[in-house]
């Protein structure tokens, strides 16, 4: 089964492709605990509703989600979104669960691997599915590539 296929399955809606990036070991490691998502690296930013990105612009405001693993299974603990302020630089941070979330994956979120991270809504909620890709696509705008590429 693909990831747009899970997702329809358990009633989810409004796909949306937010990055594309490569795995580099401070995504991996229990001390980092987290998964960056730099602004710069986005593909889109209106997978937030106008609410989520009031919350996110407080500062230290945070927004929990659930997350879709390269397993294709709703992982068991609620993670938490933030916009970080880094220097010159804001990034989405997907934290508090990550490195459990990097154990339970870790046949497959291993360093220099390309994740992609796909939002959508279930219940009205917002949640992501993390997708390991076997070939990069160079053109990300459309969900079309998504079928060619996925490691089911």
């Amino acid at each position: 089964m693909m990831t747009r296929e899970f997702i329809d399955e358990i009633k989810g809606c409004n796909m949306k492709l937010v990055i594309q990036k490569t795995l580099y070991k401070s995504d991996l490691t229990l001390s980092q605990n987290r998964l960056n998502m730099p602004f710069k690296q986005v593909e889109t930013h209106d997978f937030l509703t106008d609410k989520e990105m009031q919350i996110l612009c407080d500062h230290g405001g945070e927004i929990e989600v659930r997350l879709v693993g390269p397993n294709l299974q709703m992982f068991n603990k609620p993670m938490r979104l933030q916009i970080w302020h880094m220097s010159f630089v804001k990034t989405y941070v997907l934290r508090t669960n990550w490195y459990d979330f990097v154990e339970a994956n870790k046949m497959v979120l291993k360093e220099l691997a390309t994740l992609q991270v796909w939002s959508f809504r279930k219940d009205e909620q917002l949640c992501f599915a993390v997708v390991c890709v076997d070939d990069p696509v160079v053109n990300r705008t459309t969900l079309e590539f998504m079928k060619l590429s996925l490691i089911a």
